[in-house]
């Protein structure tokens, strides 16, 4: 089984699966049940909670290709993931710049 954590510092490629790419602070990803215990334990990462009631999500613009989208992409993601993104600069949670990002064909509804 997997489960779904939030890493709390970078996640160097390939600590868990060749594969992996390397995983941003912040940033959620699933990893398998042994290697989130040991990511946990050494304090790289925590369970990913589901958002609790009160906890809106937060709209952002992305400003790096990564696991949620390309840049210019505006993704309404939880308020730690997002707060982690904005931190390590991969995403602006600024009204101006994400309703400037939602005027981009990229974030226009396809017809």
């Amino acid at each position: 089984m997997k489960k779904s954590l939030i890493a709390l510092a970078v996640i160097a490629a390939a600590t868990f699966a060749a594969d992996q790419a390397e995983i941003p602070a912040g940033a959620a990803f699933e990893a398998p049940d042994d290697e989130a215990d040991k990511l946990i334990a050494n304090g790289q990462a925590k369970l990913a909670e589901a958002p609790t009631k009160g906890t809106k999500p937060v709209k952002v613009r992305l400003l790096i290709a990564c696991e949620h989208g390309n840049p210019n992409d505006v993704r309404e993601l939880p308020a730690d993931v997002a707060r982690g993104l904005v931190k390590s600069g991969d995403a602006d949670d600024d009204k101006t710049a994400v309703a400037y990002a939602a005027t981009l064909p990229q974030n226009q509804k396809k017809s």
